[in-house]
């Protein structure tokens, strides 16, 4: 491979490090933390070098809950809307560059594409009235293997979306900039 996909994959690492840093301070919280005062980053977190206590005089509430649940699921956009641009910055897709199918993850690439459509065009939030929106979610399901009939809001987890979305665009940007070089 030659700089470019090194430069490419400096980008996405940069892009993981930081989104990450910035999601062991907004995670995902769950009900059964509600009346701590101390709460720990996760040991995911941990893992990576974010050690990150969290304090609450009162006690962690259900409000605490739904306004960090909310920032951490907006991050989630912004990584889909950070990883678009990167791999808009190296040529492997704009409106003016057509997806091509045959290569791996082509499909984790045209879901970013459509991700980021939506956020970036509009509230951010699923519209189960809206084809388009219903289509991408039935890509997630198809190729990701998530639940999605009960969802009222976009599936955006780490480990089972954006991780395996980012880790399909790698390897659609390998087998691109191979061709390339």
């Amino acid at each position: 491979m030659g700089d470019i996909f090194k430069d490419f994959l400096e980008s996405c690492t940069t892009l993981w490090r930081n989104f990450n840093n910035c999601r062991s301070h907004f995670p995902s919280m769950t009900p059964d933390l509600i009346g701590k005062k101390e709460i720990l980053a996760a040991p995911f977190y941990i893992s990576q070098g974010f050690n990150v206590k969290f304090i609450f005089d009162q006690g962690f509430s259900k409000a605490d809950m739904n306004s960090i649940n909310q920032i951490a699921h907006w991050l989630n956009q912004n990584f889909i809307i950070r990883l678009y641009a990167i791999l808009n910055c190296f040529h492997l897709i704009s409106d003016n560059i057509d997806i091509d199918f045959s290569a791996a993850g082509a499909v984790e690439l045209n879901i970013v594409r459509r991700l980021r459509n939506c956020f970036s065009h509009s509230s951010g939030r699923f519209d189960s009235q809206n084809q388009y929106h219903v289509d991408t979610m039935k890509m997630i399901h198809e190729k990701l293997n998530i639940e999605i009939d009960s969802l009222a809001d976009w599936p955006l987890s780490i480990n089972t979306i954006l991780k395996p979305l980012m880790d399909g665009c790698v390897k659609y940007a390998s087998s691109k900039m191979s061709i390339k070089t």
